[in-house]
């Protein structure tokens, strides 16, 4: 993870990324190099909630799924539109 200026975070990790939002913490995704990387406001929730996943933090399974899915169909189409 590395902060950006703009006071946001970049994160590579598209199950983390899932995570955050099935927490509900929406990611915005840019088009780097022919890589999506998801940015996500810094806020105290985003670190109480990357803690939360780094401490395996019990979610419903099917819901994970679910995120993942709708970020990795999100990410394959902006990687269509170069």
């Amino acid at each position: 993870m590395e902060k950006s200026q703009s006071q946001r975070i970049a994160i590579n990790d598209i199950n983390l990324s899932a995570f955050l939002t099935l927490k509900g913490i929406t990611p915005d995704l840019t088009l780097t190099s022919g890589r999506v990387i998801f940015e996500f406001p810094i806020t105290d929730e985003l670190y109480n909630q990357v803690k939360a996943y780094n401490t395996n933090e019990l979610v419903p399974c099917l819901d994970f799924i679910s995120a993942l899915r709708r970020l990795r169909g999100q990410m394959l189409s902006m990687r269509g539109q170069k």
